[in-house]
């Protein structure tokens, strides 16, 4: 077979990748590899085969249906047909390829339940010259359709505009009968991926956009925004919900200011919790979609801790218990108990209860939440009623001060050594554990970020020893790019879905196929950045630690002139590798110019951030550098350079 990669493509397109859970089917080289049948798929620009979708289809089920078309095309050169199952049963002699809740699929006993696939898995299985492939839900469909492709024409997606197909004159049907499930049953990844639903579902991603609502399988799994508190319990004239304005003292009925504590809200107050779940329950109602309700907390620290009222005698009295509940049950056992009540009245409600909902709270590391309600020592919980009841998840976010240079087990990373404990602790009063975790520098985006050596190893702590179910990895929140964004979003995409993944494999497939003949200066390029990393940390006293908010200034001391400026000889060598192809393919080679362009900004960025030290006194040189910098940046979509900031502000400064 002749592989082509085709790029420049539309992101009509959506990707599987290989990830071992076939069950007839054996390993070689570490990748699944199913067997061929007798049976011709097609042959010659030809083919007897039929793509079948429901009568009634899915607005998933037809995408995954055209998808599957498109390719087939694309690999063999023969339009196949795509039409509705006519509620036909299933017969071994038809020639059809069966996509999602078809009657085919109906009558063939395949089964795709929630538990078995956990949720977005999928089966393809081999009936005579019929296959049938789909999943418990729309993404699951889409996600068999690209395995399917994935093993009868090696179907991958790199990254936007990099999709790779071999070109096929004569296809033997394989022989399927596989299932795959995601280690974890919901995958999020923002940056790239967060503003190209397509793109996320090409990677086998939860897409989080607004405008994934219902596009390629993606509902939305979640009702209320992350920290939630305020939308539950409005503090500003916020329409969304119909809701009033508790802190509006122009409106006696529902003015009560004593609810908001330096952020939060105050948790024992009798009034507020009877509030909290009527609230609540009008908004479930009111949002039709989701099946995970967020509970969080707002994004800062303070509670309330005790307050007194002046009663009708004018006796000062206690208003609320927060400060006798958080001295006997901590931060977190307060939370957790104000959440087990709201939980347990909300799903007194038969309309809410037959919905099948879970809540999911905050174990916070901003607030000191995420201190479990337990003894680290022994593990025992405080106290029972600070045990998340069975539908209450707690998600657990490891901020700063975390290091992610290290893996979270790791004994001698003294910044991990608490942030393992707490996750222990929390895995040992609940198997309900959500996670929201980091995955970049907000201080400084285009920073070289090598979390390589801890992002396989935290994914298999999280899936085999803490059980977590929802995943949400938080990237470059307001940006598209950061150091290696492409190759950070495919091994997260592909390490989220199975993290017993080989990571030298991926990445060294991924470097072939998006950066072509630019790869080995590519490669030596992350070979010459780590090794400095590498050595940093055995040589400096306090080693080599990478926090999600470490200011540049902090940072610069580990990186020399001379290793910046090998950096960018490298970068321009892969860019130079691609003058062939100026002239016979324009466009191929300003994309691939672009790619390495990418990193290029993210490195000169490095360099202006202490250009007074590596080249002091040199204004000329310096402007230069930043007008060539402002340019680079906005061909690659370079707009913000830290969370809040934008890039030119950044320029500006130095400018200045």
């Amino acid at each position: 077979m002749n592989k082509t990669i085709k790029t420049i493509l539309t992101l009509a397109l959506a990707a599987c990748f290989c990830l071992p859970a076939a069950a007839c089917a054996e390993k070689e080289g570490g990748k699944t590899v199913i067997s061929d049948t007798d049976i011709v798929l097609a042959e010659g620009g030809r083919t007897e085969y039929s793509v079948v979708v429901p009568a009634q289809a899915e607005a998933s089920e037809t995408y995954a249906a055209e998808l599957l078309a498109e390719q087939f095309e694309a690999a063999t050169g023969a339009a196949i047909e795509v039409r509705p199952d006519g509620g036909a049963a299933l017969s071994e002699s038809a020639k059809v390829l069966s996509v999602g809740h078809t009657s085919v699929l109906e009558s063939s006993g395949v089964t795709l339940g929630k538990e078995e696939l956990n949720e977005d898995g999928f089966k393809i299985e081999r009936f005579g010259n019929t296959v049938v492939m789909g999943g418990y839900n729309g993404r699951g469909t889409i996600y068999s359709v690209q395995e399917f492709l994935k093993q009868q024409f090696g179907y991958e997606v790199y990254a936007v505009g990099e999709v790779a197909i071999d070109s096929v004159d004569k296809a033997m049907l394989k022989d399927f009968d596989m299932t795959e499930v995601p280690a974890f049953r919901e995958r999020a990844f923002d940056g790239l991926a967060a503003y190209n639903a397509e793109y996320a579902t090409s990677l086998r991603l939860n897409a989080s956009t607004s405008a994934a609502e219902f596009d390629y399988g993606n509902s939305r799994d979640w009702i209320l925004a992350a920290h939630s508190y305020y939308q539950i319990i409005p503090r500003t004239n916020d329409p969304t919900y119909g809701l009033p304005n508790y802190n509006d003292p122009n409106d006696a009925e529902h003015y009560h200011p004593e609810w908001f504590a330096s952020g939060q809200l105050c948790l024992t107050d009798p009034d507020l919790k009877t509030t909290f779940v009527e609230n609540l329950k009008s908004i479930i109602k009111q949002t039709p979609y989701g099946k995970i309700v967020s509970l969080g907390e707002n994004d800062g620290t303070g509670y309330c801790s005790g307050r007194t009222e002046t009663d009708e005698n004018g006796n000062t009295v206690k208003a609320c218990s927060c400060a006798e509940e958080r001295s006997a049950y901590g931060l977190s056992g307060y939370i957790v108990r104000f959440m087990n009540d709201v939980v347990n009245e909300v799903e007194k409600d038969p309309e809410i209860a037959s919905r099948g909902l879970v809540y999911c709270m905050f174990g916070y590391t901003a607030s000191g939440s995420i201190i479990p309600p337990v003894n680290l020592d022994t593990g025992e919980i405080v106290d029972e009623s600070c045990r998340p009841c069975d539908k209450l998840y707690v998600r657990v976010t490891p901020l700063n001060p975390v290091c992610y240079k290290h893996a979270f087990s790791d004994p001698d990373c003294t910044y991990n050594q608490n942030i393992y404990q707490y996750f222990k602790g929390w895995k040992g009063i609940t198997d309900n554990i959500a996670v929201w975790d980091y995955n970049t520098n907000y201080s400084a985006y285009y920073f070289f970020y090598d979390n390589f050596d801890s992002l396989k190893t935290n994914l298999k702590f999280y899936k085999d020893e803490i059980g977590v179910v929802y995943l949400n990895r938080e990237n470059t929140t307001g940006s598209e790019l950061r150091s290696l964004v492409d190759l950070d979003t495919y091994l997260n995409a592909k390490l989220m879905w199975d993290p017993d993944e080989n990571v030298g494999e991926l990445m060294d497939d991924f470097m072939e196929h998006f950066y072509k003949e630019g790869a080995p200066y590519m490669q030596r390029y992350i070979d010459l950045m780590r090794s400095n990393v590498n050595m940093m940390a055995q040589t400096r006293t306090e080693g080599y630690h990478l926090l999600c908010y470490q200011n540049p200034g902090d940072i610069v001391q580990y990186w020399p002139k001379r290793i910046l400026e090998q950096a960018l000889d490298l970068l321009e060598q892969a860019q130079a590798a691609y003058l062939p192809l100026r002239e016979s393919d324009p466009v191929l080679y300003e994309t691939l110019y672009n790619r390495v362009l990418k990193e290029s900004v993210c490195v000169r960025y490095m360099i202006l951030s202490n250009f007074d030290t590596y080249y002091p006194g040199n204004s000329e040189l310096k402007m230069t550098m930043l007008d060539a910098f402002e340019a680079d940046a906005e061909i690659v979509q370079g707009t913000c350079y830290r969370e809040g900031s934008s890039t030119s502000d950044f320029i500006e400064s130095l400018r200045g």
